[in-house]
C-alpha cells in the first residue's frame, strides 16, 4: 500500500503515526516507522507541494531511502551536495545521511520513495551480504548520496528496479516481499559494482562535522521561536562562530542564519495551510517580531504573501 506523507511533526520520542505524517525529533533523525517489524520497508507517493512552501525539511534516519520523480523537478539536498532532479530520475539517499527536498519551478513535484532497512538486503547479521557488499556502502562517508540517472546504462537498470520494487511494494500482492527485496538488491548490486572505487579508498566513518550539524539542527528546531545570534548555535556544539559557518557550508550548503530564517518559513506555512491562526499570530508564533519581515520573507522563499498562500492552500489541504 502506498501512504502520502505530508505532514512535519516534531516529538521527543516514536509514536502512532496516521499515515501522512513524518515524526522528526528536534535533532531532525525521523521517527516514524517504516514498513513492519518483519519487513522494514515503506513505499509512499509523495507530493512536495502539500508540505510548508514545498519544502520537505532536513531531516535523516537509519534506514536507506531511494527516490525517484514521478513528476516535475526538485532540488535535493544531501550532507555536502546538492541535485537538481527531473522527471523519471531518482538518488539514492545513504544510511544517517542529513538530506531535504523542495520544489524547483511552479509545476509542483511528486516522488515516489522506498525508506527501507538495509537488512532487507543484507539478511541475517554478518551474513556474506552484510560484510562484503551492505557494510562498506552505509559506512561510505563519501557517498551520501548517488544520483541515479538514464544517461548510462547501470543507473538506468537500477531506475527500473527501483520502479518494479516500488510498484511491487505498493501493489501488496502475494509475494510481493521476493519482489521488492530483488528490485532492491539489484539496485544495490549495481551501486557497488560501480562505486567500488570510492568503497576501497574509504574509512569506515562518517564524515567529521555530523555530529554537530545535528546537534545545532536539534538546538534551531527547539527554539526556532527564539530571538537567536550564531553565537547562539555556534555554542550548542562547542564550536566558533567561524567553525559553525563550515559546518553549515560543507553539509547543508546554507549559512546558520539563512536556515533558520527559511525555517520559520516552512513552520508558518505549514500552520498557514492547516489551521485557521491569524496571520499576525503566526507572524509571533514562528520567531518573527516584526509583521512587515515576516511578509517580505515569506514572499522571498515561497513566492507569494501569507495571505495569498493560505487563499491558493489553505482549503485544499485541509479537505
Amino acid at each position: 500500500m502506498f501512504l502520502e506523507r505530508y505532514e512535519i511533526i516534531f516529538a521527543p520520542e516514536r509514536r502512532e503515526v496516521t499515515g501522512h505524517e513524518i515524526i522528526l525529533a528536534p535533532d531532525s533523525r525521523e521517527l516514524s516507522g517504516h514498513g513492519t517489524p518483519m519487513f522494514p520497508c515503506g513505499a509512499y507517493i509523495v507530493d512536495l507541494s502539500r508540505f510548508g512552501g514545498g519544502i520537505l525539511p532536513w531531516h535523516w534516519h537509519e534506514e536507506i531511502e531511494v527516490l525517484t520523480l514521478r513528476s516535475g523537478a526538485a532540488r535535493i539536498g544531501l550532507h555536502g551536495m546538492e541535485l537538481d532532479l527531473k522527471k523519471g530520475e531518482g538518488v539514492f539517499v545513504n544510511s544517517n545521511v542529513l538530506h531535504s527536498a523542495e520544489i524547483v519551478g511552479g509545476d509542483g513535484c511528486v516522488l515516489n520513495a522506498l525508506v527501507f532497512h538495509p537488512e532487507i538486503v543484507s539478511g541475517a547479521a554478518g551474513s556474506v551480504f552484510q560484510q562484503r557488499y551492505v557494510r562498506p556502502l552505509i559506512s561510505c562517508g563519501s557517498l551520501t548520496g548517488i544520483p541515479l540517472r538514464s544517461e548510462n546504462a547501470w543507473e538506468r537498470e537500477a531506475l527500473e528496479a527501483f520502479k518494479k520494487a516500488h510498484d511491487a511494494c505498493g501493489a501488496e500482492k502475494f509475494g510481493y516481499e521476493f519482489a521488492v527485496r530483488e528490485g532492491l538488491s539489484r539496485v544495490w548490486l549495481l551501486i557497488v559494482q560501480n562505486m567500488r572505487a570510492a568503497l576501497e579508498r574509504e574509512k569506515l566513518e562518517q564524515p567529521a562535522n555530523t555530529g554537530r550539524i545535528k546537534a545545532m539542527l536539534d538546538y534551531l528546531h527547539r527554539h526556532y521561536r527564539e530571538p537567536l545570534t550564531l553565537r547562539d548555535i555556534a555554542a550548542t556544539a562547542n564550536v566558533s562562530e567561524r567553525e559553525c559557518l563550515r559546518c553549515f557550508a560543507e553539509a547543508i550548503g546554507t549559512p546558520p542564519m539563512r536556515y533558520l530564517l527559511k525555517y520559520r518559513v516552512s513552520v508558518s506555512a505549514h500552520l498557514l495551510a492547516e489551521t485557521d491562526t491569524p496571520i499576525a499570530e503566526i507572524c509571533g508564533l514562528t520567531g518573527f517580531d516584526d509583521p512587515s519581515y515576516f511578509s517580505k520573507s515569506f514572499k522571498r522563499f515561497i513566492g507569494v504573501t501569507p495571505s495569498g498562500y493560505r487563499k491558493k492552500y489553505g482549503a485544499d489541504i485541509r479537505e
